[in-house]
């Protein structure tokens, strides 16, 4: 799979853990004092009206549709076949399609009704928890950038990290801010999305001891073995 230390800037897990915990601690929150429609109805409440805003919020918001999450996995993918890494090319398209499969299995599951707030700037079919755009963008557009990342020098892996989730974390919101997603359907799907995220990135075989008792070093392709 792709190592931490290959898939992303130095630190990088740090900050995914403080990210994810943020999040837990937000839904924890919503969930414990009944915050959730409040927050979502506030947030609506906020862009109705706002034309220009709920214009620039459809366009954000459709980024996070199949299409482009399937066009970034696979323009990913692509990218690493061109770098031989076959490994990493398989993981850039299965992990973002298996997250969606389990999105899907626990919309079924759940069954809860999408908001019906007069504020609501357009309209989905479907069940609101948890929310599938959040889903598909925490992990196609993270693992895409964090993979891509690895290929460049250290700044330049941090910027378009740091970019691309900035671009996750709006796509994901937009949602609430539309009308279509209560906030816990959003913070749900992001920890579903991390979670896979994880399954795919921080995945590391252990490799064999050396005779004082510690590991060779690691080359630094972002492919791993598969046994």
């Amino acid at each position: 799979m792709i190592r931490p230390l290959a898939g992303g800037p130095p630190g990088w897990p740090m900050w995914f853990g403080w990210w994810t915990a943020a999040h837990a601690g937000l839904l924890l929150v919503l969930v414990t004092f009944g915050w959730d429609q409040r927050l979502s109805g506030a947030l609506c409440s906020w862009t109705a009206g706002r034309t220009s805003l709920v214009r620039w919020l459809e366009v954000l918001t459709s980024w996070g549709n199949p299409w482009p999450v399937t066009l970034v996995a696979a323009g990913s993918a692509c990218f690493a076949l061109i770098r031989r890494n076959v490994t990493a090319a398989v993981v850039l398209l299965v992990v973002p399609y298996a997250a969606t499969v389990s999105c899907d299995l626990v919309k079924g599951w759940a069954e809860r009704p999408r908001p019906s707030l007069p504020c609501a700037s357009v309209q989905a079919a479907g069940f609101s928890f948890p929310s599938g755009h959040a889903v598909g963008v925490t992990t196609g557009f993270l693992l895409a950038a964090l993979y891509v990342g690895s290929r460049t020098p250290p700044a330049v892996s941090a910027l378009i990290l740091a970019l691309t989730g900035l671009c996750a974390e709006l796509v994901s919101w937009s949602r609430v801010l539309l009308g279509v997603h209560f906030g816990v359907d959003v913070l749900t799907g992001q920890l579903l999305g991390a979670g896979w995220l994880a399954v795919a990135v921080l995945h590391r075989r252990p490799g064999p001891l050396s005779r004082r008792g510690t590991r060779p070093s690691l080359p630094d392709s972002a492919d791993e073995p598969v046994p």
